[in-house]
């Protein structure tokens, strides 16, 4: 009996539910994890390898480019090395001394 257009009732009697039968459709298999493990093992999990040097990528380049220049500074010769030592022991000395003396300043002022 064919369907009409008023839903799922025969012409011939609109009460009684039509009898015929439309045909499902397959349902199909959305998802099936058989034998992704036993492949997976197959040739073993690894561990991913670690790269030896961290990406400059997205750094701030302004500070790159300052680690560059700084680190070409710090290549230099072991005389190079002892000299600029003791020209940093020489500046610590004078600032030591400066403070020395601005704190007996402040001692004074506070005095009179």
């Amino acid at each position: 009996l064919p369907i009409s257009q008023e839903g799922r009732r025969s012409p011939a009697n609109p009460r009684s539910p039509c009898r015929v039968k439309q045909a499902a459709m397959a349902k199909s298999k959305n998802h099936t994890g058989h034998n992704q493990i036993y492949k997976n093992h197959r040739n073993g999990i690894k561990k991913t390898r670690r790269p030896r040097q961290m990406s400059m990528r997205g750094m701030n380049c302004r500070f790159i480019r300052n680690q560059a220049f700084a680190k070409r500074g710090m290549k230099c010769t072991p005389e190079e090395k002892e000299e600029r030592l003791a020209a940093q022991k020489e500046a610590q000395k004078r600032i030591e001394e400066k403070k020395k003396v601005e704190k007996e300043q402040r001692l004074k002022e506070l005095q009179k």
